[in-house]
């Protein structure tokens, strides 16, 4: 039986709930095991493999919080030891995700530019309070108004999902920075999450802003993991819904979604993530808005099942590379003249 170690931080995190996946895990012949990432995890394994969810972890690290370093380097030395150990994933690639402007500019591809038919939108990074100094970084990276103000850190803290809409520059005075500008696409208030396991997509539709048009008001602060349809932040105003009922209502185009995904996958590396993706109620082209480690994955049914069928692909790949590379070791030290006993 395989040996899978986990860790999610449960105060912060509370789905996935792994825990309630045990059976589904130990029937396909895995033992599902939750670990003490206070503890060495030496004295804990074997581990075939490790699935974890440290991404406020990396955040407290990076600020210089001595407890949470340990405790990735307790993942770390584990995984330096055991290198037949898989990690996922690993740490390097959730890193970019962690800082929005970092994950934008990782994806803003050739392909996700204005000529094709998914982009994300125009961004920039603010460091400083400055209007003046804004205004100009806003207008060279072609960042319009209305614009959304996102925290530079995009998972593990509080504040995380915590916005702002600005509408114009007098606006500018209510940026707290650090933080990425990215132009407003009106959407019609509809969000689509996009929940990836491997090479497995789900997409999940989920309230968002109503639309604005590019008019002076005062700024709108939101926090985005909170809307909901009874918000009024998510009902188009009746002038809106009467322009949207002469145009055609856009739906996510399923073979346009799987390719944002592999082109994502590509750019990022990682197996487990989510994406959020929005479909501008003007043209119908796909914006990419933001990149999420290891998501909770919410309203995917049979994600147990999803992500225990990707682990043992995961750790059966593996070892299909271990036997090559014995078979590849064994046929080096035969002779040229011996008869070739490789392993099979």
């Amino acid at each position: 039986m395989k040996r899978v170690g986990y860790w999610i931080n449960e105060k912060r995190n509370k789905k996935p709930n792994l825990e309630d996946q045990k059976e589904i895990f130990r029937n396909a012949g895995i033992d599902l095991v939750k670990f003490d990432i206070d503890k060495p995890l030496t004295e804990q394994g074997p581990f075939d493999l490790i699935l974890h969810k440290c991404n406020g972890l990396m955040v407290a690290a990076k600020d210089g919080n001595s407890t949470a370093q340990f405790q990735i380097n307790n993942i770390k030395d584990y995984i330096e030891k055991n290198p037949g150990c898989i990690l996922v994933d690993k740490f390097e690639h959730i890193k970019p995700l962690l800082n929005r402007h970092y994950q934008y500019q990782l994806v803003h591809d050739p392909l996700l530019s204005s000529d094709s038919p998914f982009f994300v939108p125009s961004f920039v990074n603010l460091t400083t309070a400055d209007v003046q100094s804004n205004i100009q970084k806003l207008r060279e990276a072609n960042v319009t108004y209305p614009f959304v103000c996102k925290p530079i850190v995009a998972q593990g803290n509080d504040d995380s999902h915590v916005m702002s809409i600005i509408f114009d520059e007098d606006g500018l005075e209510d940026i707290q920075p650090p933080c990425v500008a990215q132009s407003f696409i009106n959407h019609n208030a509809v969000l689509y999450k996009v929940y990836i396991v491997g090479d497995k997509q789900f997409i999940v539709e989920k309230p968002s802003v109503k639309n604005f048009s590019p008019t002076s008001r005062a700024t709108i602060k939101f926090d985005a993991s909170k809307l909901n349809r009874s918000n009024s932040l998510t009902k188009n105003e009746k002038k809106w819904v009467q322009d949207d009922l002469s145009k055609t209502r856009f739906t996510p185009d399923n073979d346009r979604i799987k390719e944002i995904c592999l082109i994502i996958q590509r750019q990022i590396k990682m197996d487990l993530f989510g994406i959020d993706v929005i479909i501008d109620c003007d043209d119908g082209r796909h914006a990419v808005i933001d990149i999420n480690a290891f998501p909770g994955y919410e309203s995917v049914d049979n994600f147990g099942e999803v992500l225990c069928n990707h682990l043992i692909n995961l750790m059966s790949s593996v070892e299909t590379v271990s036997d090559d590379a014995v078979q590849y070791s064994d046929a080096e030290k035969i002779g040229p003249d011996e008869p070739k006993r490789l392993k099979l």
